[in-house]
């Protein structure tokens, strides 16, 4: 009975896992295309045929006091579309799934269980997957388009950032996170034979590689189980999980282990799909009995048994067999390509790894380290992060276009993950994809916003490719700057890398291509830099000199005749004495949404001068951090530097965020979508900083006693002191408040259940969308300059149904930011601080209404005399004295003692105002024009806002 109940619960996980891994697998994001698709990854079925028809390969194993190399982007997709009250309609819940991540690492370090994480770097220069990645964007902007409340839990969307959230997460717990150069497959099979690690993944690619291997399928993730050792009675931990052995496969399959790299080819992967075998897979049907699996499973054991009987033959000899049955042009090269992927054994990563594996792994005794959860420490890890400063010199594959190398701190921060992965993409291939957001369909694409960074990050990366003497190359036509161009042109041919945009014409015809005129390409004030600048004789004459030596030199090779052809035109209109010589201009491809369909921009190079400004990626590491910081706010053009207001680092960062997304934003932003973000950074950032993440109401039993104690704590003069600086108030935030704000705010984590499809504002979800693209570019360049400014993940900045609730919550209320006062806490420190802030951003941002707001006698006379009976207010720069009255209610009633926002006030002469300026007094609309702002507000600190 037992056995029955087991194997009904082991196919009942199997479906589960199953459905999820087809969500994953169709609605995978663009940020992780280059490796992360959870079911299409790899070897297309072949998971699911050995779960249905080979299961005896797969053995039970106890997972328990064991190093692993984990497949970072597999996971992430996993676990993300695992976590349980996620609404991706919404934009991303960032805080729930970092609270996720880190409850599955913390059972794994209960188990004993040592894992080291590789995440997927750029993509492969070869440009192998080039037709997959642009399936998978296009498949990925329709979920994002489609997405509602009521098709959320059916269309799965990774977020944007929820790569970064998923490394930060495990760099906080000390976990070990590297970043390879292109893919990491092959960097995980040669970590798990070398350092004899178990590989976990569902990537169905690590079936062909000699390693132990674990589906992260078959694991029982949020199940931590306990057993007892037969010979010693000592109690562990361990989680349930299948454990696959290539040898038995191999055993009952019948196959030749050296043959593997041909199975996988021949079942189609993500280098070569498996249409190029359909003429092949139709003669093996034919002599094959067709049975009741699905049509995919046919071909698979159909191979398998062909394979079986083709032990005696060599991989050559196979493949000489494949070719004679197929049409595909050049189809024995694109097999071989596709094999490498299997055998190859370069590895940038062993020497790092294996410096660090031993690291802190045992005590003075021999033994491993007590390990404690509650009290988790780096030391308590086998792997340890490595330091940048231990690092001299790290091996990479990461080159410029024109072959030039990286400098050494610039590969360090990539491989720790400080430097994204689209970097890669930008500085091998010159393109770059953003990763699609839920946007509204009629909007332009939510990161246009930051074009301007875009182009920034994008000169300064190519201005680091180009020789030393950069400036005078781009200003002259010398006979340097020709030899250099057709260095350039000559490498990047000769190493036989082909144009990702060339490829795949047919698919070309479902993109949306814009480019770049001629005249945008070439910037006007660059152009009136060089209409005064004449080549001289001298220089007309070295440049055909060198033009002929080139073409006596290499007469029979075609390319390098194309280049002299090239310079041949550049001569001729030096001898036409042109005044403005427009040269081949660089330019980005980047992938964009543009209506329901895939676009690819062209980003043009900053102009000359204003490339001057900008440090190469040399030039950055010797800059001081003040010197990067006014690189920074100049790209932003922000004047938050100049502020009066003084903000630690962490917050000058979130601030530059804002500013950025509130000028350039595309959208109809008003205040209250500022105040939105800033209730979130304090929800995430202050709060959750202070007391964690609590998101049970369990957890808020003790609300009667913390309010208690605030009060007490109010009544202490050294508490809130007004004439405290931001660190000092930062700091004197008491748990009480944290817990009684954490406690209103509660609701705004859930989605509203009266929030359907009808209600749903997809226009309000794409304007945080742009906030969103600005937190991610304005990252990025932080991390280009040298991260001048600390890095902030954006689990504690943002989230998307809390943001969205907040904002409309805020919308109906007539004062909303007497409402933000009200859910901090009045007279609290939270209150103070969001004042203080909100004020400093309504000067930079012209919010015109809360400029406006009461000024109440100093603070002497509001806490030790009797308040006066009028109010100081200021009405378009003019103080006046406006008297308080008492509001009526309706029916005679006479009204709170207690003002509120909408009070009525009257001067000397009792001019009344009216019910209508009354209501334009707290409109959130913060684009409406009017003669008088006033904003009233009840609060003791109101008069530090002036």
């Amino acid at each position: 009975m037992f056995k029955y109940i087991t194997f009904f619960f082991h196919e009942y996980a199997l479906l589960k896992w199953g459905c999820v891994l087809y969500a994953c697998a169709s609605y995978m994001p663009s940020n992780t295309i280059s490796n992360s698709s959870v079911l299409t990854m790899g070897i297309r079925g072949l998971s699911t045929y050995i779960h249905e028809h080979l299961h005896e390969v797969l053995v039970r194993h106890k997972l328990h006091q064991r190093k692993v190399v984990i497949d970072g982007n597999n996971l992430a997709h996993v676990l993300y579309f695992e976590c349980t009250g996620i609404n991706a309609a919404f934009g991303g819940d960032y805080d729930k799934y970092a609270s996720f991540v880190e409850e599955f690492f913390k059972g794994l370090q209960v188990c004993e269980v040592y894992p080291i994480v590789i995440m997927d770097g750029g993509q492969p220069l070869d440009n192998k997957k080039m037709d997959t990645v642009r399936e998978r964007v296009t498949n990925q902007i329709q979920t994002c388009l489609n997405i509602s409340p009521s098709s959320q839990y059916r269309l799965k969307v990774f977020p944007c950032m929820g790569r970064d959230v998923f490394v930060s997460t495990l760099k906080k717990m000390g976990i070990v996170v590297l970043q390879t150069d292109f893919e990491a497959d092959l960097e995980i099979a040669m970590l798990a034979k070398e350092l004899g690690l178990t590989v976990l993944s569902n990537d169905s690619d690590f079936y062909m590689f000699n390693v132990p291997f674990v589906p992260l399928s078959s694991i029982t993730y949020n199940k931590v189980s306990t057993g007892k050792r037969k010979r010693s009675n000592e109690m562990f931990s361990y989680i349930n999980c299948n454990h696959f052995s290539q040898e038995k496969f191999c055993q009952v399959t019948g196959i030749d282990p050296a043959h593997l790299p041909i199975l996988a080819t021949l079942l189609g992967n993500d280098y070569l799909a498996f249409d190029h075998f359909k003429d092949f897979y139709s003669i093996l049907e034919g002599e094959n009995k067709r049975s009741r699996m699905t049509s995919r499973h046919n071909i698979i054991k159909n191979v398998l048994a062909w394979l079986s009987h083709k032990k005696d033959k060599t991989t050559e000899e196979i493949l000489s067999i494949i070719v004679s049955h197929c049409s595909t042009k050049n189809l024995r090269k694109k097999m071989r390509a596709s094999m490498r992927n299997y055998t190859d054994t370069d590895s940038n990563l062993i020497n790092i790894v294996s410096e660090n594996i031993l690291k802190y792994a045992l005590d003075s005794t021999g033994k491993p380290h007590h390990f404690s959860v509650e009290n988790f420490e780096e030391k308590d890890c086998i792997f340890q992060n490595p330091s940048l400063s231990e690092m001299n010199d790290v091996g990479t594959s990461l080159f410029c276009k024109n072959g030039k190398t990286l400098p050494n701190w610039f590969v360090l921060a990539y491989r720790a993950h400080r430097i994204p992965h689209e970097v890669a993409d930008i500085v091998t291939q010159e393109y770059f994809i953003s990763p699609p957001q839920v946007e509204e369909k009629s909007f332009a694409s939510a990161y246009l916003l930051v074009e301007p960074i875009v182009r920034t990050v994008y000169t300064m990366l190519w201005k680091s490719s180009q020789t030393s003497n950069w400036d005078q190359n781009h200003s002259s036509c010398d006979n340097a700057a020709l030899n250099n161009y057709v260095q350039e042109s000559s490498m990047s041919q000769s190493c036989g890398l082909e144009d990702p945009w060339a490829a795949s014409k047919n698919y070309d015809s479902d993109v949306v291509v814009e480019e770049d005129s001629e005249e945008s390409l070439y910037d006007e004030d660059e152009e009136r830099n060089e209409e005064n600048q004449l080549l001289n004789k001298e220089e007309i004459n070295e440049a055909i000199t060198n033009r002929e030596e080139m073409q006596e030199k290499y007469r029979n090779s075609l390319i390098i005749s194309e280049n002299v052809r090239v310079i041949n035109e550049v001569v001729d209109d030096c001898d036409l004495q042109v005044k403005s010589h427009k040269a081949r201009k660089e330019c980005l491809k980047w992938y964009l949404r543009k209506g329901s369909r895939m676009w690819i921009k062209k980003i043009s190079l900053l102009s000359y001068e204003n490339a001057k400004t900008l440090p190469s990626l040399n030039e950055v590491e010797l800059l001081s951090v003040s010197e990067k910081r006014k690189v920074f706010y100049s790209i932003l053009k922000s004047n938050l530097q100049s502020s009066s207001l003084d903000l630690p680092d962490d917050l000058q960062l979130i601030f530059g965020f804002i500013i950025f997304w509130y000028e350039e934003s595309m959208s109809s932003l008003i205040d209250i979508h500022v105040l939105s973000v800033l209730v979130c950074m304090f929800m995430f950032y202050i709060i959750d900083g202070k007391v964690g993440r609590i998101r049970t109401r369990k957890a808020f039993e003790d609300e009667e006693k913390w309010k208690a104690q605030f009060a007490i704590l109010k009544d202490d003069a050294s508490y809130c002191c007004p004439g405290d600086n931001v660190e000092d108030t930062l700091a004197q935030v008491s748990q009480e408040e944290c817990l009684l704000a954490g406690h209103r705010l509660f609701k705004f984590h859930h989605m509203d259940q009266k929030i359907n499809d009808k209600y749903y504002n997809k226009k309000t979800v794409h304007a945080f969308s742009e906030y969103q693209a600005c937190i991610y570019f304005v990252q990025l360049l932080n991390t280009l300059l040298g991260s001048p400014f600390p890095l902030l993940s954006v689990e504690y900045l943002w989230g998307g149904t809390f943001c969205y609730n907040v904002f409309y919550d805020l919308k109906k209320r007539k004062c909303p930011l007497n409402r933000v006062s009200e859910i901090l806490g009045k007279g609290s420190c939270l209150e103070k601080l969001f004042l203080i802030f909100f004020r400093q951003l309504s000067e930079i941002l012209n919010f015109k209404k809360y400029l406006g707001i009461i000024c109440l006698e100093s603070m002497k006379i509001c806490e030790k005399e009797k308040p006066v009976e009028s109010i100081t207010v200021l009405v378009n720069n003019v103080t006046e004295n406006i008297p308080k009255k008492k509001k009526k209610r309706r029916g005679g009633r006479r009204s709170n003692k207690k003002t509120t926002c909408s009070d009525k006030g009257k001067d000397s002469e009792k001019k009344e105002v009216s019910q209508e300026e009354e209501e334009l007094l707290c409109l959130p609309d913060g684009t409406e024009e009017r003669e008088e702002e006033v904003d009233l507000l009840d609060n003791f600190f109101a008069g530090l806002m002036l």
